[in-house]
């Protein structure tokens, strides 16, 4: 599914990262790694104008996602690689490069 149509069912469970807290925790598979753990955080932040969702990896390293572009809905706010969005029950997988996430939505 494009992710322009799931944008507004998206990250419900991210209010704690508006006042710079840690964020939700939510499962991520890192470098290729098969499996899923929860290892990853997620916060969304305002900033110049722009919605961003950052995740947060256990090793410090980060993916900025800017959210709400219109025709497009979640793309991926730095470098070259695209963020591909798939819908699941109860969440959306992301996928750039060799990471994935899965990322709660609301139903």
């Amino acid at each position: 599914m494009r992710s322009a149509l799931i944008l507004p069912l998206l990250l419900t469970a991210c209010a704690a990262g508006e006042d710079g807290a840690e964020g939700s925790a939510v499962e991520c598979a890192l470098s290729g790694a098969a499996g899923f753990a929860s290892d990853c955080s997620m916060e969304t932040v305002a900033a110049e104008g722009q919605r961003l969702l950052i995740v947060r990896h256990p090793d410090g390293g980060f993916r900025r996602f800017e959210l709400g572009v219109p025709g497009r809905g979640m793309v991926t706010a730095d470098g070259m690689e695209q963020a591909e969005v798939t819908r699941g029950e109860g969440m959306v997988e992301v996928r750039v490069g060799a990471d994935r996430y899965r990322l709660p939505v609301a139903e």
